[in-house]
């Protein structure tokens, strides 16, 4: 058995973790596995690798990829189809372990599929918005990655009172990685794309706890509304200068954390079996915790953040 493993779109951490696992579970079965170099514009060019254990094992802790990824749509291209199956034929590749986020599992797998080729998709991103899993792999790291910033940046709001800090988390358009790290550091407000605010009751809830506690803790998303203009703003409306922390892909690149190694290796686990026993066509997804392999395409489901959990941060629903 040969696989194909192709990263699509966004780096995570976690991703080298599971290649790892993977190349270790297919090297004791005596099958083969190959990666294509630059996503899949590296698969149409025919940049097809073979990913040996020796090399992947020295990765399996590092954030990033090991194999280069692309977000270049070439599938969009006419013949797409044909020169893939072409390359599956050439390096005699039997199926795709995809990795990526909202997009890729969203759109490619059904392209795929069409073409007849089979492909289990492994959700791949920090932003946690594929539908149908509770977490994505590279979630859990990129949350811890922002706790130690926060947990630096606090260590001065205790000892020198007077202080508002703001905590920029990437997420796109996305707010569920702000919203699960404003809930797990005690944030006193926070701001995510999909909810609008007004900015005179953040100055107001801001001052409060500054009031209270002696410093006060602001986190979004990047792409919340006034993101880049904040900082600036809420000084002049608070009278307190505002410390501002941007994370930027920092936060992508963080070290895979405990879970999200156990994850990967379980989604590898799932990945081999699911191709072993001939899945043509399915994504893992987490669900009541447990990774479990889901047999056709992504399903349906709610992406945005929990407006209970927002508005109970924001002391909106007290």
């Amino acid at each position: 058995m040969r696989t194909l493993i192709v990263v699509s779109g966004g780096d995570a951490p976690g991703i080298n973790t599971l290649i790892g696992h993977y190349v270790q579970i297919a090297s004791g079965r005596g099958d083969q596995v190959f990666g294509a170099r630059g996503g899949f514009p590296g698969l149409l060019s025919g940049h097809i690798v073979p990913v040996p254990l020796t090399d992947v094992l020295p990765w399996m802790g590092r954030a990033g990829s090991i194999l280069p990824t692309s977000r270049d749509p070439v599938l969009s291209q006419s013949g797409a189809g044909e020169r893939i199956q072409e390359q599956l034929r050439a390096h005699q590749i039997d199926h795709i372990l995809l990795f990526g986020g909202n997009g890729t599992l969203r759109h490619i797998p059904p392209l795929l599929r069409t073409w007849g080729i089979p492909c289990i998709g492994i959700p791949t991103t920090i932003d946690n918005d594929v539908p149908g899993t509770e977490i994505s792999l590279g979630f859990d790291s990129a949350c811890n990655a922002a706790y130690h910033a926060i947990d630096g940046v606090l260590a001065t709001g205790h000892a020198l009172n007077g202080r508002m800090f703001m905590v920029e988390t990437l997420g796109g358009t996305c707010g569920r990685l702000a919203l699960a790290v404003a809930h797990g550091a005690g944030a006193h407000a926070v701001l995510v794309p999909e909810f609008d605010y007004d900015e005179a009751w953040l100055a107001d809830r801001l001052t409060a706890a500054l009031s209270k506690v002696g410093f006060a803790l602001l986190v979004l998303c990047e792409g919340a509304k006034g993101a880049r203009t904040l900082a600036d703003t809420l000084p002049q409306r608070t009278a307190v200068r505002m410390r501002d922390v941007r994370l930027g892909h920092a936060q992508r690149g963080a070290t895979p954390s405990h879970r999200d190694r156990v994850l990967a290796a379980q989604m590898a686990q799932l990945a081999t079996a699911g191709f072993a026993g001939g899945v043509a066509n399915g994504i893992i997804l987490v669900r009541e915790g447990v990774p479990v392999l889901h047999q056709g395409g992504l399903p349906e489901g709610d992406t945005s953040p929990a407006r209970a959990l927002y508005d109970r941060i924001n002391g909106l629903s007290d």
